[in-house]
């Protein structure tokens, strides 16, 4: 039997919870103790009203703010009302197929030696979701960074998303996971001081795992387990702004991984990658 803390970031969300909740409770047996906990980062009066008398949540804080997403999963964490076995951080838009947390859970008691777990994603269309990849390097960031979405083919690319492979059934050693859906253990998350509240969005989920690897806990995809995530539900209204929000977090990741004064020129040659790409292939 396991507990586990199901953790959501809302930001004009309220729509996407009640199908959300309702997978959560066919994604496990009933041996297991699964409550969902939400955080509303929107400020809306009218948000907060819905999510604070939504059936089914074990627990909401309004945020007062918006603090961003790691920052609302660190909130979430301290709110807690006691110890669980697992954290399960998820977006709002994600949908658990049946059984799918047990099979996430079968795939983290295989590995205890890891940090961090997650699952196959699919889209509705059931295209699969490259969620497991490799840490963006200077050649693999760069490569994948400016070619992407001009010759998607490109060996950068394939590199980064090197887990899509549909046929896999056996869990996979990779570098990091997306932070669609993570079932992460809650030693590992306090360790490293949860996330990085430095990342207003995007990468959190990426230096989450690096830091992690850094201390022997590895990240662990399960494709046995399978989700579908719709994507973009709460930043498609502010699709420029997160570009760019996009791109400042991977500014913030590539320097906290080249560090040092002799690795300036990476650096400033990595941020003219960063700055093309996002100017000129939207």
């Amino acid at each position: 039997m396991a507990t586990v803390a199901v953790l959501v970031v809302a930001y004009h969300s309220s729509d996407e919870l009640p199908p959300l909740v309702a997978s959560v409770q066919v994604s496990h047996g009933p041996e297991h103790t699964v409550d969902v906990y939400v955080i509303d980062n929107s400020g809306d009066a009218a948000e907060i009203e819905t999510l604070s008398a939504m059936s089914g949540l074990a627990g909401f804080v309004p945020s007062g703010e918006n603090v961003g997403y790691g920052g609302g999963v660190n909130r979430l964490v301290r709110a807690l009302p006691r110890a669980y076995d697992w954290l399960l951080v998820t977006n709002p838009d994600v949908r658990f197929t049946e059984g799918s947390l047990d099979a996430l859970l079968e795939g983290a008691a295989r590995h205890p030696e890891a940090g961090i777990f997650g699952p196959r994603v699919t889209a509705p269309d059931e295209v699969v979701y490259p969620s497991a990849r490799a840490f963006p390097s200077i050649r693999t960031g760069v490569g994948h960074g400016l070619f992407a979405n001009i010759w998607p083919s490109n060996p950068w690319t394939r590199r980064y998303h090197r887990f899509r492979d549909t046929s896999l059934a056996e869990d996979q050693f990779v570098d990091w996971l997306s932070g669609a859906c993570l079932l992460i253990r809650p030693e590992a998350f306090e360790l490293v001081g949860g996330f990085d509240e430095g990342y207003f969005m995007y990468f959190e989920d990426v230096d989450l795992a690096f830091r992690l690897s850094k201390l022997g806990r590895g990240s662990v995809f399960v494709p046995r387990a399978v989700i579908v995530h719709s994507g973009a539900h709460s930043t498609s209204r502010q699709a420029d702004l997160m570009r760019r929000v996009h791109h400042e977090s991977a500014r913030r990741y590539l320097d906290k991984k080249y560090t040092g004064w002799w690795l300036a020129p990476v650096r400033w040659v990595l941020r003219l990658g960063l700055f093309i790409r996002r100017e000129l292939f939207h």
